[in-house]
């Protein structure tokens, strides 16, 4: 293997141990705010209405800050991303 072929290789090993962590993060953070929006909703005397609500003020967010365009694949996946959340949230919600 040549220098540069060995330099690329570290490159990619870097990049993957990187990605791993932020995946890690991503997933502790999605789950920590899951159990709290779901807390808040139950103490809420309409806990499937607070879910929407709260979806609705957050995906108001795309539209206030569009990146270049409305169909630019980081607007889109914050879309799908917030629907799917606030969707989970508001499975099996009980008080």
């Amino acid at each position: 293997m040549t220098a540069e072929e060995e330099a690329i290789w570290k490159t990619m090993e870097d990049l993957a141990a990187a990605l791993s962590q932020a995946q890690a993060f991503n997933r502790a953070h999605s789950s920590i705010l899951m159990e709290i929006v779901r807390d808040i909703a139950r103490s809420q005397s309409d806990p499937h209405k607070y879910i929407s609500d709260m979806f609705e003020r957050i995906s108001a967010r795309a539209d206030l800050r569009p990146i270049e365009r409305e169909a630019h694949p980081v607007t889109a996946e914050f879309r799908e991303t917030i629907a799917s959340f606030f969707s989970t949230a508001g499975k099996n919600l009980t008080k």
